[in-house]
């Protein structure tokens, strides 16, 4: 009777190890994890408010139409969407989400004889929102997802030439992710494409825990 090799033996005992410790680890119940999320997003205002600086043109006198052909409006600046959020796991394939997000525009009014900044415009949006996420395809390095959310927002506009005039106006918000993939386990990034308050193509950093 041959003698089994020594080496052999240790691999077999590796072997069966690993094997055991795979198949352990495939019977434990999934851990539902905690994220932490920032995203920067691309955001059309014009999808929520078509506002413009001539809106009132066809109400103003003859000398108003006269004194506002003297100036004329830089482009638009925006910030694009900032958000905030948390996510806490129920299931493999189903999380609950709470977020904040942040977007804001200025323009500025400039007087044509001199191009000298004689007002500025400014806007800014706030939202937050709870929403649901669904996750159809969840591994520990990538993960497949759709997410809807609504809530409340709140926009303010502001004339620096009048510090005393502004608008605060509460609106319905949110944001639905028609899709998005998440690459990375601890540490992560993310890319989504939706339509909302934190901008129809958004990226994402965060943290998992």
């Amino acid at each position: 009777m041959k003698k089994i090799p020594l080496p052999a033996i240790y691999c077999l005992i590796l072997f069966t190890m690993s094997a055991t410790t795979i198949q352990a680890r495939s019977r434990e119940p999934y851990k539902p994890k905690h994220e932490l999320t920032v995203r920067w997003g691309l955001h059309d205002d014009e999808v929520f408010d078509s506002w413009d600086w001539d809106w009132g043109w066809h109400d103003e006198s003859p000398l108003e139409r006269y004194n506002k052909g003297r100036y004329y409006y830089d482009d638009k600046v925006y910030t694009q969407a900032v958000s905030l959020s948390y996510t806490r796991e129920i299931k493999r394939w189903l999380a609950m989400s709470i977020n904040a997000s942040y977007s804001g525009i200025s323009q500025n009014e400039r007087s044509i004889e001199n191009d000298h900044i004689v007002n500025t415009y400014r806007k800014h949006r706030f939202a937050v929102f709870p929403s649901v996420r669904f996750t159809y395809f969840n591994r520990p390095m990538i993960r497949l997802y759709s997410e809807a959310g609504f809530g409340f927002g709140l926009k303010r506009e502001k004339w620096a030439s009048s510090p005393k005039y502004y608008t605060n106006e509460t609106h319905m918000s949110g944001q639905l992710t028609f899709f998005g993939v998440s690459v990375g386990k601890k540490l992560f990034a993310s890319w989504e494409v939706g339509y909302g308050s934190m901008g129809y193509l958004t990226i994402c950093g965060g943290y998992r825990f």
